[in-house]
């Protein structure tokens, strides 16, 4: 009988520790990526939050930006516009522009790993 009360005496004490440092435990924070923004640090250059074109070349970044403000225009266009014939050029319009963009793209990357190289 006393054996069980040592037992149980020393269960209760290491529970009661185990639940006392739970609210101490150390929080684990992941520490930010920063691969997209060091180079427009080292560079001086302005990124932009959502789509950080900083990475590639001024001629890249100034076309990329180009072509966001033209599809932002379209997207003001069909959401104002009501003539069927109309929203179907506008989609269109906007299609063909997001396949340029994505081909821009695909080309600013390849300058940029080709210039990693060189």
């Amino acid at each position: 009988m006393q054996l069980i009360k040592n037992i149980m005496k020393k269960l209760i004490f290491i529970l009661f520790i185990g639940l006392g440092t739970i609210g101490y435990g150390q929080e684990i924070i992941p520490f930010p990526d920063l691969s997209e923004n060091h180079h427009a640090v080292y560079n001086d250059a302005e990124t932009i939050d959502n789509l950080n074109y900083a990475l590639y070349t001024e001629d890249y970044q100034k076309d990329l930006q180009k072509i966001d403000r033209e599809i932002d225009e379209v997207n003001i266009d069909l959401q104002n516009e009501l003539i069927e014939e109309r929203l179907t050029d506008l989609r269109n319009k906007k299609a063909d522009l997001l396949k340029k963009k994505a081909s821009l793209l695909e080309e600013a990357e390849l300058i940029e790993d080709l210039n990693k190289f060189y």
